[in-house]
């Protein structure tokens, strides 16, 4: 099984208030989808077949069981559970998507702009003193299951820091199996995922 991780953090004191969010459309569309099913339970899964080849499932079932598998996670390992936050659950499905819409696999979005502005841009300090951000990402061929992508980030130094930070208290996941095209995901079915942490105080 191919697979990829990637991992970051950030801390700063802030002063002033987060710049506003930044609008792709199918990306937030299907996003927002993610964040109703959450919360109501309704829908499996949204697809969405776009111009450059890319064929992109947006795994809902697939995000609340990896949900549970972090949280498991931290629990065994005497730290407390994380609440899912809706702004960070469309930061890391935003990710997800762009990530599989592009073809590309890194925190930085398309644009350029870094992991930070688009986690500020969903869920901002607003007139916290202290915020604190951090994010896992792993992109595999399928099949990988929820566990798996939570042994995978375990067993990685830096990404068991983010996952098992004792800071964090609010968190979000992505979740988007990609079959593309171009990109360095070229003719394989692949699942990328991202996992956003942050504090705010």
């Amino acid at each position: 099984m191919r697979t990829g991780l990637k991992t970051v953090v950030t801390n700063k004191h802030m002063s002033g208030r987060c710049p506003g969010p930044f609008r792709v459309a199918i990306a937030l569309g299907l996003a927002l989808l993610i964040t109703l099913s959450l919360v109501q339970g309704a829908v499996a899964r949204s697809q969405a077949t776009l111009t450059n080849g890319a064929s992109m499932t947006a795994m809902i079932r697939y995000e609340k069981q990896l949900a549970v598998a972090i949280n498991t996670a931290r629990k065994r390992h005497g730290l407390r559970t994380l609440r899912l936050a809706p702004g960070l659950m469309r930061s890391a499905g935003k990710h997800s998507l762009q990530m599989a819409c592009k073809g590309y696999f890194s925190h930085s979005s398309p644009n350029g702009a870094s992991f930070t502005t688009r986690v500020k841009s969903f869920y901002g300090a607003g007139t916290s003193s202290y915020y604190s951000a951090g994010e896992n990402l792993l992109w595999a061929q399928l099949p990988v299951t929820p566990g798996q992508v939570v042994k995978r980030w375990l067993a990685s130094s830096e990404h068991r820091r983010v996952l098992l930070s004792s800071g964090w208290r609010v968190f979000g996941v992505g979740v988007v199996r990609s079959t593309h095209d171009t990109g360095i995901f070229a003719g394989r079915e692949v699942l990328l995922v991202t996992a956003d942490f942050a504090v705010k105080r």
